[in-house]
């Protein structure tokens, strides 16, 4: 499963990039660090998954994930915040997962198992 990580907070992104690193058959193929970046590495790369942040300076992961699901194939779209207040309009957004940072390990596994089974 090939995963881009998008999150403003360069601690933030290095901890998924650790908890992504200890889990079988998935990659960390590119990272982010807002929405318009977001969009570019999707473009690029074409990832399985996209683990974003929400609150990002510019293009937003809310704002990021709309124009994703433009796309002729999106990649599944989980998020990834410290904001408990944006689930909705997640899933408006065709999220599969919502999860709150700090991140546990064992509901990020169950957020990318979810993605896989859809892919």
């Amino acid at each position: 499963m090939r995963i881009l990580v998008v999150d403003d907070e360069p601690l933030a992104r290095a901890r998924i990039l650790r908890l992504v690193d200890t889990m079988p058959e998935t990659e960390v193929i590119a990272e982010a660090a807002n929405g318009r970046e977001a969009i570019e590495q999707v473009e690029h790369f074409e990832p399985d998954v996209v683990l974003m942040d929400i609150r990002m300076p510019g293009i937003d992961g809310l704002e990021a994930a709309r124009h994703l699901n433009t796309m002729d194939k999106p990649p599944a779209l989980i998020f990834v915040t410290a904001y408990g207040d944006y689930a909705l309009e997640a899933f408006d957004a065709h999220a599969l997962g919502y999860l709150l940072k700090p991140v546990q390990r064992e509901k990020l596994e169950e957020a990318l198992g979810r993605a896989r089974q859809v892919s």
